[in-house]
């Protein structure tokens, strides 16, 4: 979490409910309000200054799902086999046509 600003006081970077304002601490985890039963996951708290874009707020990065990379690489394998069959083919057939061409 990066400030945009040096003069951002306290009370701005509590951690609160965007349905009932009630403030969550970032210690506890819950999965939601106590105050409004608002699903904290759907809608996680916010501070009022990642809100109005006063602190940079880094994103998780997104784990990557292990059978799309698995996908990926089987498909770039089979394309990589596929090409190589055909530049065998096209070699093998045009050594059959200079063998076959009478000279």
């Amino acid at each position: 979490m990066r400030l945009r600003t040096s003069t951002i006081q306290a009370r701005h970077l509590a951690r609160r409910c965007v349905q009932c304002g009630s403030q969550h601490p970032a210690s506890v985890l819950r999965h939601e309000c106590v105050h409004c039963g608002c699903d904290l996951v759907e809608r996680p708290p916010r501070s009022y200054a990642e809100m109005e874009g006063l602190v940079e707020v880094v994103a998780p990065a997104v784990a990557e799902d292990p059978f799309m990379s698995w996908r990926r690489t089987a498909t770039f394998e089979r394309w990589l086999l596929t090409a190589f069959t055909a530049v065998v083919l096209v070699a093998f057939l045009v050594h059959a046509a200079a063998s076959a061409w009478p000279s």
